[in-house]
């Protein structure tokens, strides 16, 4: 059996912009490759979730050429009432580093029916959306 590392993450949920910390995000950690859920967890009143454990393949494999994979990825869902549910999917996480997942959420607006809170959106490979 393959040695296998340990890698860190920790959401950062924020509005307006990345001006303010959203207290009482649902965050949900999942593999991207199963949907197997890792962890849930809530922001604390800094916008911030605990920080999360994941396995990765050990970063001894990034020294040796074709050495096999060096992160794994993970989906990150975040909601909260009064905001649009947002997704990241596809985040890396390396062995032996700690990750700070930026996630920005859009209030939804009284009477604006462009989305409805229930809509969807979906941000891969850690990009940031242009709010």
């Amino acid at each position: 059996m393959a040695e296998q590392g340990r890698g860190f993450i920790t959401v950062n949920v924020r509005t307006a912009g990345g001006a303010l910390p959203v207290e009482g995000a649902l965050v949900t950690v999942s593999s991207s490759d199963t949907g197997t859920v890792i962890a849930v967890t809530l922001t604390d009143n800094a916008g911030l979730s605990e920080i999360i454990e994941l396995p990765t393949p050990p970063k001894e494999n990034s020294l040796v050429v074709d050495g096999g994979e060096v992160s794994s990825f993970y989906t990150i869902d975040t909601d909260k009432d009064g905001f649009y549910h947002v997704v990241n999917a596809n985040i890396p996480v390396f062995d032996g580093v700690t990750a700070i997942q930026q996630v920005l959420l859009v209030p939804i607006a009284v009477g604006d029916n462009t989305l409805q809170p229930n809509d969807l959106t979906r941000f891969e490979n850690s990009e940031l959306p242009n709010l």
